[in-house]
């Protein structure tokens, strides 16, 4: 059975995932997550992180585990896995992109950032002092869980941390089909921070075809059941050839 290893998107961290990884673990997958450079309580200075600082991250979390690995990447992660992909093929079993944005190879994460978005990163990265941003309470609700009550809003948006902006800078260097590795893209039908046409035209970059389910941005804290079972679909499927043996 593969190992699930989580990864988070901007400003959130491995507490993300907790819910998921209870329902994983109850069905017996094991899983894993962590905290990217600079993210949850990781104490890396957030104005020197760049996009080659979570690729060498997430590769050395892939490279600690046992087991094949189902990575499962969430939001802006869609830059990394490409690359961790191309670098470890024999270690992967599965790509899972969960509402991912994936880029062409040189292309930077910023420019696929809705245009009425982009400037607003810029000028928080500039006022906070190292380079990184984290959206207001309302703009947070809004884009990342807009299905939570209020109170439920304000404790995720609690726990997040200022994004560095230096990853959506840098030209990814890998192209998401450069690699063998089997791979899936689920789009979120709710998904208010990358629009259905956005997410369409990512999972094309991929050369996939989306799976579509019901959710907004961050389904792994609004709906983690649901999350946790398209996690399991794809260990079905990984896990089915060695079953028909």
């Amino acid at each position: 059975m593969p190992h699930v290893l989580l990864v988070h998107g901007g400003g959130h961290g491995a507490w993300c995932w907790a819910d998921v990884r209870r329902y994983l673990d109850g069905a017996g997958i094991a899983s894993s997550a962590f905290d990217l450079p600079g993210a949850g309580a990781d104490p890396s200075p957030r104005a020197g992180i760049g996009l080659a600082d979570y690729i060498d991250a997430t590769i050395a979390q892939v490279d600690a585990i046992d087991d094949d690995v189902v990575i499962v990447g969430h939001s802006i992660a869609g830059l990394t896995l490409p690359a961790v992909a191309a670098a470890r093929p024999e270690r992967l079993a599965h790509v899972l992109y969960l509402a991912a944005l994936i880029t062409e190879t040189g292309e930077r994460g910023i420019d696929s950032i809705p245009a009425d978005r982009r400037p607003s990163y810029f000028e928080m990265a500039e006022r906070s002092g190292e380079y990184s941003f984290l959206p207001s309470f309302a703009a947070a609700w809004e884009r990342f869980f807009p299905s939570l009550d209020e109170p439920q809003a304000r404790s995720c948006y609690e726990r997040l941390t200022p994004q560095p902006l230096q990853p959506y800078l840098d030209p990814n260097p890998v192209d998401a089909r450069a690699s063998n590795v089997p791979r899936s893209y689920v789009l979120l039908e709710d998904d208010r921070t990358f629009a259905a046409s956005s997410a369409r035209m990512f999972a094309q970059r991929a050369g996939i075809e989306p799976i579509v389910r019901r959710g907004d941005h961050c389904w792994m804290l609004t709906d983690p059941h649901a999350c946790a079972n398209a996690i399991a679909d794809v260990i079905a499927e990984v896990a089915r050839p060695i079953f028909d043996r």
